[in-house]
């Protein structure tokens, strides 16, 4: 089984796409935008710290919040994201706006730092999609077959196919 999760690109484009409405370009530190994403994957010798979905997702929003790779933006980027990564494995996280400003509040001002607590709260306003579990199903179908091929094959894959390479990223469950 694997997980499907936005790759660091897709996380710089929501960023971006905020920045443009309000806010201020830049990065704190570039590189945590990928760190935040390997924290909520991480799989080490069997060990997995966050080895449910809500858990992996739960670490996600956290870890752009607290982590602060961006100057700003970084509650929204967070809250999309997770809303990106609970849909691309068949989940819909359906949360009033203001509650859910309300909640990634809390968590940058420290107020909540469970992540189990986290969790809990995106099961209890995500809802399972058949659509999305769809897509899931035929995104991971789609990338376990491009992976199988040796990589000078990859390159002459159609360009919608290379595009799904360069967006999505897997990771073991």
């Amino acid at each position: 089984m694997v997980i499907l999760c936005p790759s660091v690109s897709v996380v710089k484009e929501i960023h971006a796409h905020f920045i443009k409405q309000y806010g201020v370009g830049g990065y704190m530190s570039e590189g945590m935008i990928d760190g935040c994403l390997e924290r909520s994957m991480t799989y080490v010798f069997d060990f997995q710290p966050f080895p449910k979905l809500f858990l992996k997702a739960a670490a996600l929003l956290y870890s752009y919040i607290v982590f602060h790779p961006f100057v700003d933006g970084n509650k929204r980027t967070a809250f999309q994201t997770t809303k990106l990564f609970l849909r691309l494995n068949g989940h819909e996280l359906i949360v009033p706006a203001q509650e859910g400003f309300d909640f990634t509040k809390e968590i940058a001002d420290l107020k909540i730092t469970e992540i189990n607590e986290i969790a809990g709260w995106l099961k209890k306003h995500s809802k399972r999609k058949l659509i999305y579990l769809f897509v899931n199903f035929l995104t991971k179908f789609v990338l376990l077959t491009v992976y199988d091929k040796p990589k000078e094959k990859r390159y002459s894959m159609p360009s919608s196919v290379r595009l799904l390479t360069e967006t999505v990223r897997l990771y073991p469950d």
